[in-house]
């Protein structure tokens, strides 16, 4: 993993290997992610779910969403369209998209850049999340559509 590198807000998914991630990432003075909490200054991206009714365009700076989803006319206080274009064979549909929406506390990242202490809470803590990663996730929604 790239500790400078994270999955963008999207409002459209066009390949496989793109996913709609909601998080805070944090970036240092430099402009780099960082998940240290002493060095962060600011965020690179926030597109976290919004509460019901809450107004991005009006938000404090300190609540605010950052990012592109900043700029997403579908990302507010209703929820997030994220659009789904793929290129598919003519004529062999139907075909039937799956789609959840799963919510992990606390995510890779996170637990990861944890590896390079040499301490014992440290390593402690990257052992619990990776005997837990597994279940460490809920399925929050999840839909079903099929197109012909």
């Amino acid at each position: 993993m790239d500790p400078l590198k994270y999955e963008p807000h999207y409002e459209q998914i066009t390949a496989a290997d793109q996913v709609q991630i909601y998080e805070p990432i944090l970036g240092d003075a430099n402009n780099q992610p960082t998940t240290g909490l002493l060095f962060a200054t600011h965020y690179l991206k926030d597109n976290r779910l919004l509460p019901r009714g809450f107004d991005k365009a009006s938000a404090d700076k300190d609540i605010g969403v950052y990012g592109s989803a900043a700029q997403d006319p579908d990302f507010t206080g209703d929820g997030d369209r994220v659009r789904y274009s793929v290129d598919v064979p003519a004529g062999a549909g139907p075909f039937q998209v799956d789609v959840e929406l799963l919510y992990q506390p606390i995510g890779f990242r996170w637990a990861h850049n944890l590896e390079k202490y040499d301490a014992r809470e440290p390593k402690r803590f990257v052992n619990y999340f990776n005997a837990a990663a597994s279940a460490s996730w809920v399925v929050v929604a999840k839909t079903t559509a099929t197109q012909q």
